[in-house]
């Protein structure tokens, strides 16, 4: 099959290598649309060692196969989005068992199965979600970002009329914002540091989009929450930004902060202002289930429902042989761009 491989720092080839043969607890589908997210810029920018396996991991795609002896929801044909955590996760661990595959030990020291940045992907077949019949593959690719802001504010157990404060508007802060207001905030303030990234904020129904300058930021939160501050925030930059000490100062006392964004380094936190607060912390990481439902199948029903209009995003899409050209368009922002599909 064709594949996208990467091959040095911010190098990316197409590559012929063997198609996923799927064997007795896998299944195999066939890529229709994946995304470029953050997380494979991170890996764009970082690894030297060429890659043997695609990575790829925002994708929907065709149910081609499936194992004997599965009896989910999923059938041959149908279009599904695709949990690839659980999807390598054993099944079968407390972990597992409770919905949270993300902590499953058997995944964490199992070789990948490779991703969809290429013709075809197999895994565990109880990861496939099969989308309702009027979305398409650009929709289906877009569930895993969405449940991705979805967990975020779930995690955090956000009340409804929440007023809530997103910091950043990337791809993960504009899917938090869809996710918040889809799930019952009263308001939902939203930093940005790009004119695109304010305009589709805007476009998205964010109450205010706020400056990426924190003094600034501090000043209108406090104006626009009475003095009190944000009933919950959430940290979506990650790096190296001073995000989670800025959290502190727009949270009010006993108040919730989520922080959705990956810190990779050591960072300096100043914890008297959260104690002083009484402030709740919590640092939720991709998705599971919550209250009985995954996120994955919260974040269908609000596209399905037209709650969640995440196909607003998509700034550009290219063909899987323009792979290279889409990571570079998705790794330079003076582009506009803000989620780049690769469509297969």
């Amino acid at each position: 099959m064709r594949a996208a491989i990467q091959t040095g720092i911010r190098t990316i080839e197409m590559r012929d290598i063997p198609a996923p043969v799927p064997d007795a607890d896998t299944g195999l589908i066939r890529v229709r649309t994946a995304g470029v997210c953050g997380s494979d810029l991170h890996r764009y920018h970082d690894w030297a060692e060429p890659q043997t396996m695609p990575a790829g991991h925002e994708y929907c795609g065709e149910v081609v196969h499936l194992p004997t002896g599965y009896d989910g929801p999923a059938r041959v044909g149908d279009l599904v989005a695709v949990d690839g955590i659980m999807g390598m996760a054993c099944g079968t661990c407390n972990f597992c068992k409770t919905g949270q595959t993300f902590h499953c030990q058997v995944r964490q020291t199992t070789p990948t199965y490779g991703g969809a940045f290429a013709e075809f992907v197999k895994r565990r077949p109880w990861a496939f979600f099969p989308l309702p019949s009027h979305l398409t593959p650009e929709h289906g690719a877009l569930v895993e970002p969405l449940a991705v802001g979805v967990h975020g504010v779930r995690w955090a157990r956000m009340q409804p009329g929440a007023r809530v404060v997103i910091l950043g508007a990337g791809t993960i802060g504009l899917t938090t914002l869809i996710a918040a207001k889809a799930l019952g905030a009263s308001a939902v303030h939203i930093t940005a540091r790009h004119p695109h990234q304010t305009a589709l904020a805007q476009a998205l129904g964010a109450t205010t989009v706020l400056p990426d300058d924190d003094a600034t930021v501090i000043e209108q939160v406090r104006d626009l929450t009475g003095g009190a501050g944000a009933d919950l925030v959430i940290e979506t930059v990650g790096g190296h930004a001073d995000t989670i000490n800025l959290s502190w100062e727009l949270v009010k006392p006993q108040g919730t902060v989520s922080i959705l964004g990956v810190f990779a380094d050591p960072m300096r936190i100043n914890l008297m202002p959260p104690l002083n607060r009484e402030v709740w912390v919590t640092f939720p990481i991709c998705y599971g289930v919550i209250d009985g439902r995954h996120d994955y199948e919260v974040a269908i029903e609000l596209i399905a429902q037209g709650r969640a209009p995440v196909e607003k995003l998509v700034t550009a899409r290219f063909p899987l042989e323009q792979t290279p050209d889409a990571f570079r368009m998705a790794d330079d922002k003076s582009t506009g761009s803000v989620k780049v599909h690769i469509t297969v």
